[in-house]
């Protein structure tokens, strides 16, 4: 065993290594497909199974999805019947290459929304669309790259369509017997995984109308190269394979923090087979050689760059005024909730503390965090882009987050929680992990206070992206692998 492999190894979580074990094993139960889908039911359900174990050893609770009532909901599906110039399947033209992405990883720019996901390597891409699931225009204005498109109103009319519907009593018996099966071989009560079972049964009565309204999009953009944000994410593995029926080749640009205790990017001998492989991305691009060697993926693994943090982390002030910035990471919120509010006691009045809570928190931060958000010595950052609050900021605390190694880019001090979830996410990246809000106040005491000091390091983000990009995507285009997609209706 050489020595990387021995540090993957070493910062595998035990969620994940369950199902790695479970998929080089490979028993017959997870190649099983129900009836009338493309991709095993193991693949459909894998993330959400990672991450009900994960929430055992970290602490992680679950956010509630989604700001839409039943008002909201009943205007969405009217507009979906009108002409809109946004509404992808219906609007879209054809392109070499397509970016479908989830529309939440904006910045404003210039009273536009910048998606700092895609943007820069769109505008480089010379033939190209952003397509994304979130409506459009945004809150932040309307998109800075054209033409950007969006899922939204197809979406509103898969809702409309599956109204009533329910699959067969087989499909769910098909889905408890399974995921009971799951449960057993992962060392789990036979109910351990109930919840998932009602989502498995809501996504089979949508599978199929949403990949109707995703066909009419390829069959209209008819994409050479795909950039599937998110792709990775085995429950988008239909999707990933209506892509590659329609011949193209799909890339995942990497989005947040990847690494061998993340489910979505690490996978056992299983993966290997056609039927499994169909449902991931053939690569994945990413910030750095840092990522790239922190993952097991079967596809390809390219480093390429973060634009946004380039471009930004080069406008950071050196001279900032003391702020600390406690960021989210979902675990175990009553004890966030406990910290910050300990650790404001603890510092004098020249700092400012702020909590960043996770994007999947947003809507919820009051509920989750009651006492920190009640607090008039706390500041709750509202900032849709965090390269804004890090340009501010000068100590920076976390727990497992991608913040942390942007953090140093910004010229900020990190100082990192410990707990189980951070000894599989960070280990010792960022030094000796504290305890308690004590020791984070005796640490941000001793530090410089207000002058920053940026350390890029390029091997966690690749210099010149964009280019890297260019370069990139015209291989891609000149490759055998990617010819211009043909008609996705199934034979």
């Amino acid at each position: 065993m050489t020595a990387d492999s021995r540090s993957l190894d070493a910062r595998t979580s035990d969620a994940v290594r369950r199902l790695l074990d479970l998929e080089d094993d490979a028993p017959d139960v997870v190649r099983e497909t129900l009836p009338g889908a493309s991709v095993p039911f193991w693949a459909q359900v894998r993330m959400r199974v990672a991450w009900a174990l994960s929430a055992q050893q970290t602490g992680s609770v679950d956010v509630t999805p989604g700001t839409w009532n039943r008002w909201k909901q009943a205007r969405r599906i009217a507009r979906a019947q009108l002409p809109d110039r946004w509404d992808a399947p219906r609007r879209a033209r054809r392109h070499d290459v397509c970016f479908y992405v989830g529309g939440g990883t904006l910045a404003a720019s210039d009273g536009t929304a910048l998606n700092w996901l895609v943007d820069d390597f769109a505008g480089a891409a010379g033939d190209a669309v952003v397509v994304q699931q979130q409506p459009l225009p945004s809150p932040l204005g309307r998109p800075s790259f054209r033409p950007t498109l969006t899922m939204d109103a197809a979406n509103a009319r898969v809702t409309m369509r599956v109204r009533g519907a329910h699959p067969s009593d087989a499909v769910g018996r098909s889905i408890e017997s399974l995921l009971a099966d799951f449960a057993r071989r992962l060392g789990q009560e036979p109910g351990a995984f109930a919840k998932i079972a009602q989502r498995a049964v809501r996504d089979e009565n949508y599978r199929r109308p949403q990949l109707d309204e995703l066909r009419r999009l390829i069959d209209r953009v008819r994409p050479r190269v795909v950039l599937f944000d998110n792709g990775s994410y085995t429950y988008h593995g239909e999707s990933v394979g209506l892509f590659k029926d329609a011949g193209a080749y799909v890339a995942e640009p990497q989005h947040g923090w990847i690494g061998p205790s993340h489910a979505a990017y690490n996978y056992g001998r299983l993966f290997r087979e056609p039927a499994l492989r169909r449902a991931l991305p053939d690569e994945v691009l990413t910030f750095g050689d840092f990522w790239s060697d922190s993952i097991r993926h079967p596809g390809r693994v390219t480093a390429i760059g973060k634009p946004h943090l380039e471009r930004q982390a080069a406008s950071a002030p050196a001279s900032r005024r003391p702020q600390v910035l406690v960021v989210s990471s979902r675990t175990d919120p009553e004890r966030t909730d406990a910290l910050v509010i300990e650790l404001r006691g603890l510092l004098d009045d020249s700092w400012s503390v702020v909590f960043r809570p996770h994007p999947g928190e947003r809507y919820e931060t009051g509920g989750r965090y009651p006492r920190l958000s009640a607090h008039p010595g706390v500041t709750v950052d509202e900032q849709p882009d965090v390269y804004e609050s890090l340009k501010q900021t000068t100590v920076v605390v976390g727990e497992a987050s991608t913040v942390l190694f942007e953090a140093r880019a910004f010229g900020c001090e990190v100082i990192p929680r410990d707990s189980a979830f951070a000894a599989a996410v960070i280990g010792d990246a960022f030094g000796d992990r504290v305890q308690d809000a004590r020791q984070i106040a005796d640490r941000i005491r001793s530090s410089a206070g207000h002058r920053t000091a940026a350390r890029v390091d390029d091997s966690i983000w690749a210099t010149h992206a964009v280019q890297n990009f260019r370069d990139w995507l015209a291989a891609s285009l000149d490759s055998e692998d990617s010819p211009r997609a043909g008609s996705s209706e199934p034979a």
